[in-house]
């Protein structure tokens, strides 16, 4: 990562490293992937993906998200065809994202001239559980709470630049905010800070299913729903078709239907908004309902998994995630299966209104 002045952090340019096991190249306009040019070659439709680590393609390698499939199976589909149509799939999404950063690389973005934008979203663009580890990744290790991180990455509150490189290069300053802490917390080693500081930070993302009416929650919709209204209102402006992709995490699936309560909500403002919605939670289910022949609801194909003990919903997981969010490449590819017709609908919807 790199600091940038309006969106506090960005992937580096031109870069080619580690990525959980995997490696990942950055383009000269820091995103992931290949080179692409700015101007928009003849024949081209543009599809801009915003999103955080989901859709950035945490531990896989660059040909195994679900951009890149998207990307090769849209091309694919137009070839069959016989029409005369490139695409080309920009990826801006970047781990650590939060609708703060993504609203500032689809206003960016608009400079590739998109012909769709696809935001995709997960739990803890609700309520965002870690942050300091985007700074850390900056060479800013200063003790800082968590919570103070995470108010810089969404955008409550603004990081400014003197600061920042106070940070990263004034020995004075990191000393004096060692003191300040060891002082804060009452740890004079400075061995338990980070666990003290954590033990005030309240950003379990469980609320999000259990206390879906919390004043608590409620406020965090409400804010981060803001800033994808406000990239919308881009879209709609721009005639640009929006397509609002909810990922959810792992632990849902063995949840029953009545607690997605996230994806509920993100369905009820796509539809008030009156643009594209696609749920990997609802698609996943139905694929387990189709599995398992179709007889049984998937409330009911989980209370039987519970009383007989199978692994039916770990095997699933297990397929489709690398842990508690970020998907597979069997998980790339379903969520590309997914985008596939919607993505369809808009291009050929668009092309008839032009």
């Amino acid at each position: 990562f790199e600091y940038d002045k309006e969106k506090v952090f960005r992937l580096k340019a031109n870069f080619h490293g580690p990525n959980w096991g995997s490696t990942f190249t950055t383009n000269s306009h820091g995103f992931r992937g290949r080179e692409i040019a700015i101007e928009k070659p003849e024949n081209t439709k543009r599809i801009l993906i915003a999103g955080d680590s989901v859709a950035f393609g945490q531990g896989v390698n660059d040909d195994e998200v679900f951009p890149y499939y998207l990307e090769q199976q849209l091309n694919e589909q137009f070839a069959g065809s016989g029409e005369n149509v490139r695409i080309e799939v920009i990826n801006t999404a970047a781990p650590g994202n939060s609708p703060y950063q993504e609203y500032h690389d689809v206003k960016r973005g608009l400079k590739f001239d998109p012909d769709i934008i696809v935001l995709q979203v997960t739990l803890n663009d609700i309520i965002h559980e870690q942050s300091q580890w985007t700074f850390l990744a900056m060479g800013m290790k200063e003790s800082e709470s968590e919570t103070t991180s995470i108010n810089y990455v969404t955008g409550k509150k603004r990081l400014p630049q003197f600061d920042y490189l106070l940070r990263q290069h004034s020995a004075l300053y990191l000393f004096l905010k060692d003191i300040n802490a060891r002082l804060r917390f009452k740890d004079l080693t400075g061995k338990h800070i980070a666990k003290k500081a954590a033990s005030e930070e309240n950003s379990d993302f469980m609320p999000l299913l259990t206390e879906p009416e919390s004043p608590a929650v409620r406020e965090a919709w409400d804010y981060a729903l803001s800033w994808i209204q406000i990239m919308v209102a881009i879209a709609k402006e721009h005639d640009i078709p929006f397509v609002l992709f909810a990922t959810p995490f792992g632990i849902q699936s063995g949840y029953y239907e009545e607690y997605a309560f996230p994806q509920h909500k993100f369905k009820q403002f796509a539809e008030e908004e009156n643009i594209y919605f696609a749920d990997f939670l609802a698609a996943m289910w139905q694929r387990l309902v189709d599995e398992q022949g179709g007889r049984n609801t998937i409330n009911e194909i989980i209370d039987e998994w519970v009383k007989n003990g199978s692994t039916l919903l770990q095997d699933l997981h297990a397929e489709l995630f690398l842990d508690h969010v970020h998907f597979t490449p069997a998980g790339h590819k379903m969520a590309a299966d997914i985008l596939m017709p919607i993505v369809l609908e808009a291009l050929n919807l668009k092309s008839m209104n032009e």
